[in-house]
């Protein structure tokens, strides 16, 4: 009885241990305080590294936590109107304007009345602080204007600042537009950029700009 228990004891350790990479390389779960006002389906685009649980993770790259790979997001997996809220941080920048319009537009159709998009981007009038602050030197804004470019889709094709993000989700039929904390909203940070500041040797400057928007009709 000994030899069989110490068997299995063997085995779950071999298992173990082959499965140890895996295990560390999992992003870990992020369980947030977030109580949404909408009942349906949330989707988390392009999350990256960041597990965040009750939403469905949509990205590019096929990661363990991504339940679909998909690279335009225009959602074809989705009905019309069978989506209560939509989250995307740091990833519009990582499309064209023409294709932000096209995406804000399926957005808008796939959501419920009264559904949430909530967005955040790097923020071009907080980026041009940072240069000033940093004495003109262009290294210290390189990444967050251009993309990290460490990957295929790590690059950025446009840019917004709050009056002009206002503007995009207005012209594709979102209302009641406004800003939005992810302490507040989320109870803690999510690990992602949604309140990544930048450091200075003025100070840190918060370099997102986050903007959550309302399908009213």
């Amino acid at each position: 009885m000994d030899v069989l228990l110490t068997k299995k004891k063997i085995k779950r350790a071999i298992k173990n241990i082959i499965n140890f990479p895996n295990i560390i390389n999992n992003p870990v779960p992020i369980y947030s305080s977030y109580n949404s006002e909408l009942d349906g389906i949330k989707l988390h685009l392009g999350p990256g590294e960041v597990n965040l649980q009750g939403w469905v993770n949509i990205d590019a790259r096929k990661e363990s936590h991504i339940h679909l790979k998909k690279e335009g997001f225009l959602l074809e997996s989705f009905s019309d109107g069978s989506i209560a809220e939509i989250y995307l941080c740091h990833v519009l920048e990582h499309f064209s304007f023409l294709e932000v319009e096209s995406m804000l537009q399926v957005f808008h159709s796939k959501l419920i009345p009264t559904g949430l998009v909530r967005v955040s981007v790097p923020d071009f009038d907080k980026i041009i602080e940072v240069y000033n602050k940093s004495k003109c030197d262009i290294n210290s804004i390189i990444k967050i204007l251009m993309g990290g470019q460490t990957y295929e889709y790590n690059f950025h094709k446009s840019m917004y600042n709050k009056k002009s993000l206002i503007n995009v989700l207005t012209n594709n039929g979102f209302e009641l537009i406004e800003e939005w904390s992810p302490k507040e909203v989320f109870g803690s940070s999510l690990g992602d950029f949604s309140d990544l500041s930048i450091k200075t040797k003025k100070g840190k400057v918060a370099i997102s700009l986050n903007l959550i928007a309302r399908k009213i009709k």
